[in-house]
């Protein structure tokens, strides 16, 4: 079963119709004949407004065919029906759904790695990829359409896994393609500005998001309640939430904790960091649960973001049957996931501290600025910052991200990240636009190139944050993917790989 009419084999089935908005839509009905001359033995087609998608005889074929069956409101039916087809293998795993802005491939990884030791086989769906822990193939999407997904959680259900950490991308939850997937569990990790070229405006953005509280599944929601959108999150679910369904909130401002919503069934169980504070190469703070002090954790993340991720992580493990000491202890060990705050390091001796970090959102880049920058001050260094922003995507951003650069950072090298279709001195001049200290500002279009400048030009005390990338391992520029890493620029810059 398959919605990608160039995957049809013979034999399978084929789902057409449409999904997005009047800001992004895609409409596979075109290709429904295409589908059919590859042998699709079923087109299941959304009939609403066919005759505006085929032409005269491509319409007569589809309304006479009968491999071709309209089937109304599909893109909704999708997911279910993908799920009966692969014997809905979310109901014989423990699924974990992690949507938001930022922190959805930090939180989804570390839950899968800390919960490796209760059962047997952990996997994980998102921007990395999708498979067992370790084993990622990518996908292309942070989460597949409908049919995909489900097919997906079959393969990793034949491999033995009996958990899957998933992200949930608002695209997902507005096109409903995880219709079908029975969580277990939800975590919300914030909202910030993204995606608004999709969602027009952060009030639709949240709609969207808001979709995973309906989950019927669902036993237990995790929620970051120092975000506004957690709060709301907290207060919807203070109404109409069941006794049997647990709900947490995690935060690291203490009084984001007092307003929360009590109801009829019980109280909201509460996560709270404080006393936080930067090490050379990690955080410390103090931790307590439902108003228990488990006292003072070192850990080995980079940032109060990080240490928000990890309170989510760990309200996780409690809810899959860890002790508190036992998760408490696992969150001492979590390690920065690839391209998240990663401390890349290079043979030359007097080489600055340099972080490659996927922030390509305003509300990220400033977080990670924000973290970085006590770090460099102990180390009696300048902060740097290489940074651009992605072409044929939301451009109301760039500005924001070019002041909180300047604002945040001691030194900016503005460049190109995934350029696409657009010029790269367009997209550079659109985060330039709005800023004041131009002098602390360089521009060099070319990545590879902006990253060694900034090396060769950055102290031993410094601190480099490359921005934007994290993970990627191609840049896309008019239309062709190039190899391009972060972290291997920046080795090369550095003399080559640390030993």
């Amino acid at each position: 079963m398959t919605s990608d009419s160039r995957e049809v084999r013979v034999g399978d089935v084929m789902l057409a119709y449409p999904v997005g908005n009047e800001r992004q839509w895609s409409d596979n009905r075109q290709y429904i004949t295409a589908g059919l001359k590859l042998g699709a033995a079923l087109v299941l087609y959304e009939p609403n407004n066919l005759e505006k998608i085929l032409n005269k005889a491509e319409l007569e074929q589809v309304l006479h065919d009968p491999r071709c069956i309209a089937f109304e409101n599909l893109a909704e039916e999708s997911g279910y029906l993908a799920a009966y087809w692969n014997s809905h293998p979310s109901q014989s795993m423990k699924m974990i759904g992690v949507t938001g802005t930022n922190g959805k491939t930090t939180v989804t990884q570390w839950i899968a790695q800390a919960l490796e030791s209760k059962f047997k086989k952990t996997a994980v769906m998102g921007t990395l990829g999708a498979g067992l822990l370790g084993q990622l193939e990518s996908t292309g999407f942070t989460t597949p359409d409908a049919s995909r997904t489900q097919a997906l959680l079959k393969s990793i259900q034949l491999q033995g896994a009996e958990l899957v950490a998933m992200e949930v991308s608002s695209h997902a939850l507005d096109q409903a393609r995880v219709n079908g997937v029975e969580f277990d569990t939800v975590i919300v990790t914030n909202l910030t500005q993204d995606h608004l070229d999709y969602h027009g405006n952060m009030a639709e953005y949240a709609e969207a998001k808001k979709k995973i509280l309906d989950v019927p599944s669902v036993n237990n929601f995790i929620i970051n309640a120092d975000d506004d959108f957690g709060q709301l999150c907290l207060q919807e679910l203070g109404k109409k939430i069941s006794p049997e369904v647990s709900v947490w909130a995690y935060a690291t401002q203490a009084e984001k904790l007092l307003s929360l919503p009590c109801y009829s069934s019980g109280k909201i169980k509460k996560i709270l960091a404080e006393n936080i504070q930067a090490a050379t190469e990690g955080m410390v703070f103090d931790l307590l649960i439902d108003g228990q002090s488990f006292g003072n954790l070192q850990t080995q993340l980079i940032g109060v973001f990080n240490v928000s991720n990890s309170l989510a992580v760990l309200a996780t493990l409690i809810t899959n049957n860890y002790s508190e000491l036992e998760a408490v202890k696992t969150i001492k060990e979590l390690k920065p996931i690839a391209g998240r705050m990663e401390l890349v390091r290079g043979k030359a001796i007097h080489a600055p501290m340099a972080l490659v970090d996927f922030a390509h959102t305003p509300d990220a880049l400033e977080q990670a600025l924000k973290a970085l920058r006590p770090i460099a001050e102990k180390r009696a260094g300048d902060l740097w910052c290489v940074f651009g922003c992605g072409g044929d995507r939301d451009n109301s951003k760039r500005p924001l991200m070019g002041r909180i650069a300047q604002r945040w950072a001691d030194h900016v090298m503005v460049t190109s990240d995934n350029p696409r279709s657009e010029d790269p001195e367009k997209i550079i001049a659109d985060i330039l636009s709005e800023c004041e200290t131009l002098e602390k500002i360089q521009k060099n279009s070319d990545r590879a190139t902006a990253i060694l400048q900034v090396i060769r030009q950055a102290r031993q005390q410094d601190v480099v944050l490359v921005a934007g990338k994290g993970h990627e391992e191609v840049q896309e520029i008019l239309g062709k993917r190039h190899a391009f890493s972060d972290q291997l620029h920046l080795q090369l810059a550095m003399g080559g790989a640390a030993i």
